[in-house]
């Protein structure tokens, strides 16, 4: 990438990105390179209609938009063969996680095999590179491998070992998460080189709730984004929603914005990114990603409802991105509304300053001309070497950054000195030193006038830092202040955070880097206006007033406005209906002949309205077989609906928001397990707006745990030919199982 090239003004972007050259990528991670490129890996799909099953995928982009294909992970030659299985069985390579220290890249991801005979094999192994586009070298050895768990009480299965994620911590310490339906998220960590697991396997989430684990370090907590279970590849009926919780070690405990813990069996979890009803579903398994002015990108998968399969059943999954919004210290995707068609602002990767010294040649246009700076390779790319500094060397940007501005780069010291290196701003009456220190083992933030010293803020950089290795220096200059993190590979997992106030009344800055009683090389520096953070979400549904004529208490007999189908067991008492849960099923798991579950309709009002419930079915600590539930359905037939109905799987417990539907000459269906839940009762509610441009029924879901406060959820929807009707049902039992549901009451609002 030349110094310079990309366009300065604001440009648009529409989802899903990359498709021409990059249609099916699923499972996305990113990084960006120092040659001035993201990369994107992803799990090893076909990549196109008619193409074989790749080795994981490569692709990159010079502007988080438009990427082009680079390669398989692996070749026949390269991929692992550590397993112990013959050349008969099938080896699948699923959602990495790419990583950089050490001087190399590392990814992560998920090896599993379908052998021949016997169970699947699920492990996570490691490769390494010293670009990231490769060549990729398997490490020869899982870094955790096939593992056991316990799905009820002396039980033995083979957990899914699969979706990593690594961190690094201010400590100098690394974790691995992974894992996902079988046994849950855990997290362990690593060896220091980040190549084997060696601490506690530590459970964060209980299993069928979450996988797909994200972590970042901000303002003092890790962030864990999780998708939700239920719906990654059900086509047209994904869900697949991204939730967070929060902690402040990140071995947990982590806890949603309600101070809920995603650990147990009524788990939490804040929602950050949901279907919202236009065509994309399946709109999570995230990675992050920033651009040059610092704004953050949610970077997930989708899947086109109109357009779900890249050939027979298997789902084409695109890439998607979403502006990521932080309000009140919990990220939203585009202020709550999620995945976006349409036009819309295209994240910055072009300014004032921008170059990867891929040219071999000092940039006239970026740099004023400094003696001794020379051009250096490597194989990861160019890059800017300073002369040999026996006290201050410099060299300046040719142009000045104006008003708020971000200014990053990567710095790295020669070997054995005792040095400094980072950036200088001259901003008039004052310079602000921005630098890693070897000498004192700090990231070190000074203001200075004259030349004398007249504010310094430094933070301890780890004890296993090393300054001959890569670093990245991000800083942010806005409101009167300077915020400074240096990280492995800007990666949001900070090894030290710093903050200066610096005077606000001079608004051109003035960028150089600064190699002090050291040499030092540069990488990838970019200096440009920084984004405006949006700081308020969009507000939550409102419900109207309480319609009593539509609306039933169950304080007598069920009035006329019930209608039953196929005879459901109900009874009324004291205000509470009562409905068996049926061993028949409503989804579409029943087998050759056998009858769908019975129900109870109500009609429902024209144009917008809210339906609520409460329902309660004691589970208390069992371990129910097959898949209980009873709630709230949106009713068209036995094969189009959508359920928002509170049950179990084994251990945990859940609200399934799903859909089926039918699919040329099938029926497909797939749920969101969404919570919190609690003691067994949870209050549900759809709420139905039409569509203006398509007419369809849009049905948003929100769940409770105590009546008043809330939590909205995504949105499923109904064609706009069908005429719903609002049933409530309780089927899925095992025949072992016996249980009864009881509604409270079932209750209309409208405006």
């Amino acid at each position: 990438m030349s110094a310079g090239t990309a366009a300065e003004a604001a440009s648009q972007f529409e989802n899903p990105v990359g498709t021409d050259d990059v249609p099916n990528f699923a499972d996305p991670t990113v990084i960006r390179g120092r040659d001035g490129f993201w990369y994107a890996y992803g799990t090893g799909d076909p990549l196109f209609p008619g193409d074989h099953y790749r080795k994981m995928k490569i692709a990159r982009s010079d502007d988080l938009v438009d990427w082009e294909y680079v390669d398989d992970v692996f070749t026949p030659e390269t991929e692992p063969r550590y397993d112990g299985h013959g050349e008969g069985a099938r080896r699948m390579y699923w959602a990495p996680a790419v990583e950089y220290f050490d001087g190399q890249y590392l990814l992560y991801y998920s090896y599993v095999v379908n052998p021949a005979e016997g169970p699947q094999w699920l492990a996570i192994g490691v490769a390494t590179a010293d670009h990231p586009a490769g060549p990729w070298i398997d490490s020869g050895a899982y870094v955790t491998g096939p593992e056991r768990w316990e799905p009820r009480p002396g039980e033995q299965a083979w957990r899914n070992v699969i979706d990593p994620e690594v961190v690094s911590t201010p400590e100098g310490e690394r974790y691995l998460y992974y894992g996902s339906v079988n046994g849950g998220v855990t997290v362990a960590q690593l060896s220091g080189d980040g190549l084997r697991v060696t601490g506690e396997r530590i459970p964060v989430t209980l299993e069928n709730r979450y996988e797909g684990a994200h972590i970042v370090h901000r303002d003092g907590y890790y962030y864990l984004f999780l998708s939700i279970i239920g719906g990654c590849c059900a086509g047209p009926v994904s869900g697949y929603p991204v939730q967070v919780a929060r902690a402040q070690s990140p071995v947990g405990p982590f806890y949603d914005r309600d101070g809920i813990p995603v650990l147990g069996r009524h788990a939490g979890g804040t929602p950050v990114q949901v279907p919202n009803g236009n065509r994309w579903v399946s709109v999570g398994h995230n990675t992050m990603a920033t651009d040059l002015s610092g704004q953050p990108w949610l970077v997930t998968h989708g899947i086109d409802r109109h357009d779900p399969y890249l050939q027979g059943r298997l789902n084409g999954r695109v890439l998607v991105l979403s502006r990521l919004d932080w309000v009140d210290g919990w990220p939203t995707a585009n202020a709550g509304q999620g995945v976006l068609d349409g036009p819309q602002p295209a994240p910055v990767a072009g300014g004032r300053i921008v170059d990867s010294f891929e040219d071999g040649a000092l940039s006239p246009r970026v740099w004023r001309q400094g003696r001794g700076w020379t051009i250096g390779s490597e194989p990861a790319g160019g890059f800017l070497q300073s002369p040999e500094a026996a006290g201050t060397e410099t060299l300046q940007a040719t142009r000045p950054v104006l008003g708020d501005a971000r200014i990053r780069g990567t710095v790295r010291l020669g070997q054995g000195g005792s040095g400094s290196a980072g950036f200088l701003l001259d901003r008039g009456a004052t310079d602000i030193r921005a630098v890693i220190d070897r000498s004192s083992d700090e990231l070190v933030l000074e203001a200075r006038q004259r030349g004398n010293v007249t504010d310094r803020i430094s933070q301890p950089l780890p004890s296993n830092f090393q300054y001959d290795d890569w670093h990245e220096i991000d800083l942010q200059l806005h409101d009167g202040v300077l915020e400074a993190a240096v990280t492995h590979a800007g990666l949001d997992d900070p090894l030290a955070l710093a903050e200066l106030d610096v005077p606000n009344r001079h608004r051109a800055t003035r960028v150089a880097v600064v190699a002090e009683n050291d040499s030092a090389a540069f990488d990838d520096i970019s200096a440009v206006e920084r984004y405006t953070p949006v700081t308020s979400a969009v507000p939550d549904p409102e419900v109207g007033e309480l319609a009593p004529e539509l609306s039933e208490e169950f304080d007598g007999e069920l009035d006329e406005g019930w209608t039953a189908i196929r005879n459901p067991e109900t009874a009324v008492d004291d205000g509470v209906l009562s409905l068996p849960v049926q061993q028949d099923e409503l989804i579409d798991r029943r087998g050759e002949g056998a009858s769908p579950a019975a129900l109870l309709l109500r009609d429902t009002p024209e144009g917008e309205w809210t339906v609520e419930t409460r329902v309660t079915i004691p589970f208390g600590q069992s371990y129910p077989r097959a898949w209980p539930q009873a709630g709230l359905l949106a009713y068209a037939d036995d094969d189009e609906f959508v359920t928002l109905t509170y049950g179990s799987a084994r251990r945990t417990r859940h609200v399934a928001f799903g859909k089926e539907m039918p699919w040329e000459d099938d029926v497909v269906y797939g749920d969101a397990r969404l919570g919190p839940t609690t003691a067994d009762t949870v209050w549900l509610r759809l709420q139905h707006t039409v569509h203006p441009d398509t007419g369809e029924h849009q049905y948003r879901a929100a769940t409770s745990v105590d009546g008043q406060h809330w939590v909205w959820h995504g949105v499923r929807t109904l064609p706009a030919s069908s005429s719903p009707q609002i049933a409530l049902a309780a089927f899925g039992a095992h025949a072992e199982t016996s249980l009864i549901a009881e509604f409270d009451y079932l209750r209309f609002f409208r405006d």
